[in-house]
């Protein structure tokens, strides 16, 4: 139920998302749906103070090959919990060390290793639809699985650098990695 909750919701975001982007009655394509979970994401993840705070703006970086196509412009300027988002394009780790969240793009699947270490204990959410991302260690994987966008989350790996993702996040999730038993 919960899950079916959230993607209806995730699917009505890439809606609204496509009426400021001029989009008609066509259903939001697969990465408009991802850039409308993005946006999701950063609500539900919380950052230590003093790496996002009050106010601050949040810095949502695609590092690669840009899949979105326009998608994420209309998240430009859009407000999540107090902080204005600002989307930016990195073509190597080390600016991305500046972002707070960073989508690593299907054209980096060979250097995810790197990627992921680079990234590490900076206190940025890592986002991929590369297979096993979240397994390999990255914050969220988006999966398409019966033509839905689902998503696992590497509890572990958002431990580690200093990320809280609420509960609300974790039980939509289609697998935990890293949640300890009660």
């Amino acid at each position: 139920m919960i899950r079916r909750c959230f993607c209806r919701f995730a699917f009505l975001a890439a809606l609204c998302l496509g009426g400021s982007l001029g989009w008609t009655a066509t259903p939001p394509g697969e990465y408009q749906i991802k850039a409308a979970y993005l946006l999701n994401f950063a609500r539900y993840v919380e950052w230590p103070a003093a790496r996002l705070s009050s106010g601050a703006t949040l810095r949502l970086c695609v590092l690669g090959r840009d899949p979105f196509g326009g998608a994420l412009a209309g998240l430009e300027g859009r407000l999540v919990n107090g902080h204005e988002v600002k989307v930016r394009q990195m073509d190597s780790i080390e600016p991305a060390v500046d972002c707070h969240l960073v989508f690593v793009a299907d054209s980096e699947e060979r250097r995810v290793g790197p990627i992921l270490r680079g990234l590490a204990a900076h206190g940025v959410l890592t986002v991929s639809d590369i297979d096993g991302f979240a397994e390999a260690g990255g914050g969220i994987g988006l999966v398409v699985e019966d033509s839905r966008v689902r998503f696992d989350i590497n509890q572990a790996a958002l431990l580690r650098d200093g990320l809280r993702a609420s509960s609300q996040l974790l039980r939509l999730g289609r697998n935990v990695i890293g949640l300890k038993a009660p």
